[in-house]
């Protein structure tokens, strides 16, 4: 399997830390000469194209694009009409439509798609959905997600054209993804979207209430202006017959080999429900060649993507955002 990166600075680096650990031919895209070099010594990339007409010409198997929003949806087209798969760093696109056309040229080309929300592909979220499905909560009335940060956001992250928005739409659409994941199909959502301090040109803070088909409700925070931030559950699932919330002292070594996770274990009821210690990015590359070898669906389908980028669309339109007509 040969697979291109293209974009091998920040969070491209996490991504070919991962790839390096499965075997695969890896070539990268990357004009910053510092950033080429550093990925070769580091990654073991065997090419360093400079234009991605380069890329699209080479024998790659894969296209695994780490590049700005507005980017997305033209070079994901042009990669699977080129005969590649391609992979895509969240969110999807900036818009529905975008999105969709990403969604019709695989379908066209016959080519896997994927967004990769390494969220999507921990086992804590795993666990708690099986928790929700087998009834051990009863009926679920209340969803919590959040997150609280201090973000210092640089370069095409503080330009609203670049990101479709702001905070929501870049980090937030990872915990959407688990709010929805838990919750299922929704019918209404309000919400306030603001940029309270944070210089970049769309938001830094959302708060957002989705009323579920079910009869949940779900409450949603997110934010980038939250200076000295308290460790918090990121997660909490409510029901007439028992509770189950992130677990804050595992939550505290994720990100630490050999974890690579995003979210502490479950405790369900008073008790801590241990799930395995899993490389998530890892688990989400080795899912995706999986589906591309076997010609089956890939595990975080690109419908499952348009979902969640729908829900933070949804957040925005319900705020009342100027940038969304």
């Amino acid at each position: 399997m040969k697979v291109v990166v293209v974009g091998c600075r920040g969070w491209g680096q996490i991504h070919l830390r991962a790839l390096s650990q499965l075997g695969v031919d890896l070539e990268i895209m990357e004009r910053n000469e510092e950033a080429a070099r550093t990925c070769v010594e580091r990654y073991g990339a065997r090419k360093v194209h400079v234009t991605y007409s380069s890329v699209l010409s080479s024998n790659a198997d894969v296209v695994d694009l780490v590049v700005p929003h507005n980017l997305h949806r033209d070079m994901a087209v042009e990669a699977l009409k080129a005969g590649k798969h391609v992979l895509v760093e969240k969110p999807m696109a900036r818009i529905e439509a975008e999105a969709l056309d990403m969604i019709n040229a695989a379908r066209s080309a016959r080519k896997k798609l994927m967004v990769t929300d390494q969220f999507h592909f921990d086992p804590a979220v795993k666990a708690v959905v099986e928790m929700i499905r087998d009834g051990r909560l009863g009926r679920v009335h209340t969803i919590i997600v959040r997150s609280q940060v201090l973000g210092k956001p640089k370069e095409w992250r503080t330009r609203l054209e670049e990101m479709g928005g702001g905070a929501l739409i870049d980090g937030g659409v990872h915990f959407v993804n688990t709010l929805l994941n838990f919750g299922g199909d929704y019918e209404e959502v309000k919400a306030y979207v603001y940029r309270a301090f944070v210089p970049m040109e769309g938001d830094d803070t959302a708060m957002a209430i989705f009323k579920f088909k079910s009869g949940a409700y779900g409450l949603f925070y997110y934010s980038w202006a939250y200076p000295n931030p308290p460790l918090l559950p990121s997660y909490e699932v409510i029901g007439d017959a028992g509770s189950v919330v992130e677990d804050l002292e595992t939550k505290r070594r994720t990100w630490a080999p050999p974890r690579y996770r995003v979210y502490g274990d479950p405790v369900l009821n008073g008790r801590r429900v241990e799930v395995p210690d899993v490389d998530v990015f890892v688990e989400m590359f080795k899912g995706f060649f999986k589906a591309v070898e076997e010609d089956s669906e890939v595990p975080y389908p690109p419908e499952l993507s348009l979902r969640d980028l729908k829900g933070v669309l949804d957040i925005y339109r319900a705020a009342g955002v100027p940038w969304l007509k």
